[in-house]
């Protein structure tokens, strides 16, 4: 199995990556699997925030997301940039959930997506 047959998705977006790391398959194995290590953690700190909502912790992991999420093109980029000057100014918490709700599972499946691309990757 190929590289190229390995990096397609229809839950993100792969063009950068493909773009930059395509021909690196070490590269691609590293890049994926500190995707999966360092957003993993966050987004477990994210969800807890659903409950108890914690604006420095929303704004800083936010912050860190947005270029992680570019990159591996992740579908709610503007929305974590939206959430991130929410988060700043104190918006309404309601407002600050509801956005949570929403871009959670979205990273959550790109997480899942990814293992899945970096096991296959690691068995090439």
């Amino acid at each position: 199995m190929e590289i190229e047959t390995i990096l397609t998705s229809d839950v993100v977006d792969l063009t950068s990556i493909k773009g930059f790391f395509a021909s690196d398959k070490d590269m691609l194995i590293q890049l994926i699997g500190v995707y999966v290590s360092d957003t993993t953690p966050r987004l477990e700190t994210l969800e807890k925030s659903v409950i108890r909502l914690d604006y420095d912790a929303v704004r800083s992991i936010c912050h860190f997301l947005k270029s992680s999420l570019g990159l591996m093109g992740v579908n709610c980029l503007e929305e974590v940039g939206a959430l991130e000057k929410q988060a700043q100014n104190n918006e309404s918490e309601i407002v600050i959930k509801e956005k949570l709700k929403y871009i959670l599972p979205i990273i959550k499946e790109s997480i899942i997506e990814y293992k899945m691309i970096l096991n296959k990757l690691e068995a090439l």
